[in-house]
């Protein structure tokens, strides 16, 4: 018998952290939220390192231990099987970025790989922001351990 909660519309059954649907909502609403305050949007996408099959356990920490590191006003969500997405808001360039992805990154005793795109210097909608996101998370993981880019990167 799972004592793991029942798959909804809008959360991942493993962490319960909102999924890819969630965070895409979430994440306009950030966008259109942004263009109305004249502010910024953070998009952050962060890999653990798979060098080996990650435990569910495993996965499961690791989102447990990013979100202690976040603001009541962003938003964590699992993109993928090894991949956490996270929206910064109110942002204005890379300096406002990094004092959080240092903290993802300490939070996490495992390598990662980190990409990062911003509203609206990178991208004026989510879809492009998200490519542009984990195209800097792909030059990070090229780059080594324990590193992340911004886009372009």
């Amino acid at each position: 018998m799972s004592t793991q909660p029942a798959p909804s519309d809008y959360h991942d059954s493993l962490t319960e952290l909102p999924n890819r649907r969630l965070l895409d909502d979430r994440l306009s609403q950030s966008l259109h939220l942004a263009q109305r305050r004249a502010s910024g949007v953070a998009l952050v996408v962060l890999e653990l390192a798979a060098f080996a099959k990650l435990h569910d356990e495993t996965i499961r920490e690791a989102a447990r231990r990013l979100a202690r590191t976040l603001r009541r006003a962003d938003t964590l969500a699992r993109w993928g099987a090894v991949e956490f997405a996270i929206v910064l808001t109110d942002v204005r360039g890379e300096a406002d970025c990094r004092p959080a992805i240092e903290r993802l990154m300490a939070e996490l005793d495992m390598d990662v790989a980190i990409g990062v795109s911003l509203f609206p210097a990178d991208a004026r909608d989510a879809e492009a922001l998200a490519r542009n996101a984990d195209t800097a998370r792909t030059r990070a993981r090229q780059m080594g351990r324990r590193e992340y880019r911004f886009y372009p990167g």
